[in-house]
């Protein structure tokens, strides 16, 4: 995950330098939220915790987030559009529904690999997480797998209920993910052997390739 910019204008201007601090100031509470949510826990951590784990005065906290909880769902919403931005690009060159589930689920259990920080604080908060996922944020990412189910399994002998299935497929990936996470995350072969024998071998094997 990397934390989101504040500059909303054309991304090849290069920032200013107060933009520069505010876009480095926010990364750096992201970042102590990140250590004290994952030592301390969601529900234990205050605002003073994760001040203390910066190099900003107290009332600096307050001009990039409101409370801890703000904190919490931009670190879910930021997942969430990382997520969908690389699970989307590894389903592109995918050839059918089946082989698009895989390569999703792949590239999402390798941000979790790639990112110690953020598995670490899932496992220790993934209750707090489930409660914070943006719907929102989900809709976009099932309606993006919707898209691709339609469009590699047009013509297929048995249609499927594409909304459906992509629903349930994001709920299954992401209980998946938190299970994956809260038993140590060191490998994903488990995790993807599990979501191809429920998904893949099961609901996607009665398509025709």
């Amino acid at each position: 995950m990397s934390s989101p910019s504040t500059d909303t204008s054309d991304p090849a201007r290069p920032l200013g330098k107060r933009e520069r601090t505010k876009q480095a100031n926010r990364e750096e509470i992201l970042r102590a939220a990140i250590e004290a949510f994952t030592e301390l826990g969601f529900g234990a951590t205050t605002v003073r915790d994760i001040v203390r784990r910066t190099t900003l005065a107290s009332g600096t906290f307050y001009n990039y987030f409101p409370d801890k909880d703000a904190i919490l769902h931009e670190i879910a919403a930021e997942h969430v559009r990382e997520a969908d931005e690389r699970m989307q690009a590894a389903r592109a060159t995918a050839r059918t529904p089946a082989e698009a589930v895989e390569r999703g689920a792949a590239a999402y259990f390798g941000i979790l690999v790639e990112r110690p920080d953020l598995l670490a604080l899932f496992r220790r908060n993934s209750g707090s997480l489930r409660a914070f996922a943006d719907d929102a944020l989900l809709h976009v990412v099932v309606d993006a797998l919707r898209d691709d189910l339609d469009r590699l399994g047009a013509g297929a002998a048995t249609p499927l209920d594409t909304e459906l299935l992509a629903a349930g497929l994001i709920g299954a990936g992401m209980e998946i993910a938190m299970r994956f996470a809260e038993r140590g995350g060191q490998d994903p072969t488990a995790a993807l052997a599990a979501l191809r024998a429920l998904v893949v071998d099961g609901v996607l094997g009665r398509i025709a390739d």
